[in-house]
């Protein structure tokens, strides 16, 4: 259906109000969480990780089976193993499913020449965690992209995607939304699973598989980065082509086998990189312990922008003591993300299921 020339105006003002805001989010990332004053534009620090997609012709849960690396993060939306109308991005905490949207924000508000996002009319990028007893996906739309554009109203926001040809939805983090796997009959359950927007692109982010999915969903997973990415990372976004300095932070790297494993996951690789460049406390560290304890601190400001700050209290006071830390990184599994993802939080690691602080 084609819009009226009242309507069309309004998808103009609207566009112009989603890139505004995904600009601010853009411009905003933080190598190392807790220093304010340094922010980037993602697309200086972007480095692309590995990404490997499902073979399977139709869903499975099995994490095994077949999977094959794909060659650029710009083919999510154009590799003929990934066409749907409905796919999952999975990755472990610290993997960059984050960032890897805001860089497809970018490319669509800045039109970059090779990006699939080039083509795409509106960009929806939601974050989940912030839709806690938001029903309606237009009123989302207001309240957190939309609410500097007056002139621009929730029917108006309804009327247009419904009858626009080119719309992508992102839905970043489900594993983080508060309405995740409940029968609440939202906005959310309804597109994950082809009940509302059936023409229109969905992408969830999300640590694991949301329960009700629709048998035709793709599957891609963020698998880290190797080598060439950290080598690149370095070079894009912390000392440029100072050889030097390269090499100075690649022997910090390789100086204990458990840096190495871990620094595979990008949000911890990233940290460590600016850490061995910009501050001289790092050259004091003489234990993993030490460095960990300073590492955490980072990974907690990073997940406590995420979630509610039940344990933060609890982290600072009780967790982040000499005694204690020692003691709870007896258990460390350096690739075990869903370890550092729940210390970070200063929850134990060993619950499985439960929100409940280390006792």
């Amino acid at each position: 259906m084609e819009l009226t020339p009242e309507l069309q105006e309004k998808k103009r003002l609207m566009i112009d109000g989603l890139k505004k805001t995904y600009k601010v989010q853009y411009d905003a990332v933080q190598p190392i969480p807790y220093i304010k004053d340094r922010l980037y534009c993602v697309d200086k620090v972007f480095v692309e990780g590995g990404v490997e997609v499902c073979l399977a012709p139709e869903l499975t849960r099995d994490t095994g089976g077949s999977w094959e690396r794909l060659e650029y993060y710009k083919h999510i939306y154009t590799d003929s193993r990934l066409n749907s109308k409905r796919r999952i991005i999975q990755g472990e905490p610290g993997y960059g499913k984050s960032t890897l949207t805001l860089q497809l924000a970018y490319d669509w508000c800045n039109e970059v020449w090779n990006s699939s996002m080039r083509k795409v009319d509106i960009l929806i990028l939601l974050r989940l965690r912030q839709l806690g007893g938001i029903q309606s996906i237009y009123r989302a739309i207001k309240i957190f992209l939309l609410a500097d554009e007056p002139r621009v109203t929730i029917d108006d926001i309804k009327n247009i995607i419904q009858n626009c040809s080119s719309v992508n939805i992102i839905l970043d983090g489900y594993d983080e939304y508060p309405g995740r796997d409940g029968n609440n009959n939202n906005d959310v359950d309804k597109m994950i699973v082809m009940e509302l927007f059936q023409n229109v692109d969905v992408t969830v982010t999300t640590r694991y598989l949301p329960k009700r999915l629709i048998k035709e969903t793709k599957r891609a997973k963020l698998t880290g980065f190797d080598d060439k990415a950290r080598d690149e990372y370095i070079r894009k976004a912390v000392v440029g082509d100072n050889e030097e300095a390269v090499e100075h932070i690649k022997r910090r790297l390789y100086e204990n086998s458990v840096l190495t494993d871990i620094c595979q996951v990008p949000l911890i690789f990233v940290m460590f990189a600016h850490m061995a460049h910009d501050l001289k406390q790092f050259m004091e560290f003489t234990s993993v312990t030490q460095f960990f304890k300073y590492m955490i601190r980072c990974f907690h400001e990073h997940l406590k922008r995420k979630l509610d700050d039940i344990s933060a209290h609890y982290f600072v006071s009780v967790v982040m003591t000499e005694s204690y830390l020692g003691n709870a990184l007896r258990f460390l599994d350096p690739v075990d993300l869903q370890y550092l993802y729940r210390f970070a939080c200063g929850l134990h690691p060993m619950l499985e299921k439960t929100h409940q602080p280390f006792a």
